[in-house]
């Protein structure tokens, strides 16, 4: 808690000055977002006093500054030992919009048996307490790092049909940086509650502060991602990638800075001794593809649709100046799992890798080091391997797969139309010295199965 009040104070002293040398309208509402998908909405917010709930935790309720009316719900879980001020600032964006947002903080995290119940007790009192403001047939469920594991499991109870039933006439899952998934079982993925949409958000550069390795493995998001059962058209993986261009930094202090993405949301986090900003890439991604998600899920607006679950359009992905979101459903992990914290092949006794906690343990080998999961779905493995390169391209592009795999390939333009489709196996050439420079999608099939790659000619 003292860590976090620090960075806050540092923040309100010192993190506008920093922020404002490249985005000055980070502090005045907008969020780095004048109009559109993450601009700020049209309603005030009221913050109601914290309830404290004996041995378990606090809730914590935003809503917009309007009369009591039944409108969507949000229940964030908190990350482990962050409190509703580290996220305050998002809170207050989803009462902008209109919705109300429950955070839940759990008292004991590390308990995960009895924190994940506590989470769960805390929501229906919060619906109980809350009732007359909360619409329980349109549900977000929402969490970050431990909270964003924790959604998982929570999700299957609060939409399960013969349980609460939350979320009828709309239900959506977001993570930002989450940790392990505990307590799920393939089972349960494999039979989740119908009608759930997913986006996961993971940190790419996401290094464990005092140590020399990383947080949690991806692989154990991806084992998750692959076995619940929510078609691929209604989730996505997205991975925020750090911005490294050199006219993008800025400076503090002697010290130079880029935005990065680091395991936090919506608010700094001491490194190195110095202090990240507010930082840019924590609002303008998650803001942006919340409100987006919201509007597709809550209001019925196919529109939002190319924004929120994309899977990888260029509305989805620009992030304007910032770098590109990296979004797939085929996702390769591009470091191996000795580097994290927290493994996905978590095996020792005692820890999170118990088998009674972490239940996916056999969904995570890659014993070839490829970065694929060995034992997932076949089709979707051959998928996730296949490369193509050089890209951009110039004259030609090749489609490499794995040897003796068999795969359809379709190269259209970003308004659909066709230039060229065929059949190949392990690998095919495409030429594109006809073609105009611009980007283009192609579309790899296999079976039933199929990924898209934007490809750029140069």
């Amino acid at each position: 808690m003292r860590h976090f009040l620090i960075s806050f104070i540092m923040l309100m002293t010192i993190g506008s000055f920093r922020a404002q040398n490249l985005y000055p309208e980070l502090f005045d509402h907008s969020g780095g977002i004048s109009n559109g998908y993450g601009s700020w909405g049209t309603f005030d917010y009221v913050r109601e006093p914290g309830m404290d709930v004996s041995g378990k935790g606090t809730i914590t309720f935003y809503h917009p500054d309007t009369n009591p009316a039944r409108r969507p719900t949000v229940f964030f879980i908190s990350g482990w030992g962050q409190t509703y001020q580290s996220y305050d600032r998002f809170f207050k964006y989803v009462a902008s919009l209109g919705y109300n947002l429950i955070n839940i903080y759990n008292e004991n995290p590390g308990d995960i048996h009895q924190s994940y119940q506590n989470s769960l007790d805390m929501m229906d009192l919060a619906v109980s307490t809350y009732g007359q403001w909360l619409d329980t047939t349109r549900v977000a469920l929402m969490g970050h790092s431990y909270g964003g594991g924790s959604t998982i499991w929570l999700g299957k109870h609060i939409f399960d049909p013969n349980g609460r039933n939350w979320g009828t006439n709309g239900r959506f899952i977001m993570t930002f940086a989450p940790w392990l998934s505990f307590l799920v079982t393939d089972n349960d993925l494999r039979n989740y509650p119908s009608g759930v949409k997913l986006l996961i958000l993971q940190s790419y550069d996401d290094w464990h502060l005092g140590t020399d390795r990383y947080n949690t493995d991806p692989r154990a998001t991806r084992a998750v991602y692959e076995l619940i059962n929510i078609p691929d058209a209604d989730k996505d993986f997205i991975t925020v990638f750090s911005d490294t261009v050199a006219a993008h930094q800025y400076n503090y202090n002697g010290y130079t800075f880029f935005y990065q993405a680091n395991h936090y949301l919506c608010y700094t986090d001491l490194v190195d001794g110095r202090y990240d900003p507010y930082d840019m890439l924590d609002v303008y991604g998650p803001n942006r593809l919340f409100h987006a998600m919201a509007d597709l899920v809550f209001e019925n607006n196919s529109a939002a649709r190319n924004v929120a679950l994309g899977n990888g359009s260029p509305e989805q992905k620009n992030m304007n100046i910032l770098p590109d979101l990296d979004v797939t459903d085929y996702y390769v992990a591009v470091r191996p799992d000795t580097l994290f914290m927290y493994r996905c092949a978590e095996d020792r006794p005692g820890s999170w890798g118990d088998p009674d906690i972490w239940k996916l343990q056999a969904y995570c080998d890659d014993a070839n080091g490829d970065g694929v999961i060995d034992n997932l779905s076949s089709d979707k493995t051959t998928l996730a391997k296949i490369r193509i390169y050089p890209n951009p391209a110039s004259e030609f592009v090749i489609i490499n797969a794995p040897a003796g795999s068999t795969f359809t390939y379709l190269l259209n333009t970003l308004n659909g139309r066709k230039i060229r489709q065929g059949k190949a196996y392990g690998s095919q050439l495409l030429n594109l010295k006809n073609l105009p420079a611009g980007i283009y999608q192609l579309h790899i099939r296999i079976k039933d199965t199929e990924r898209g790659f934007r490809l750029v000619k140069e």
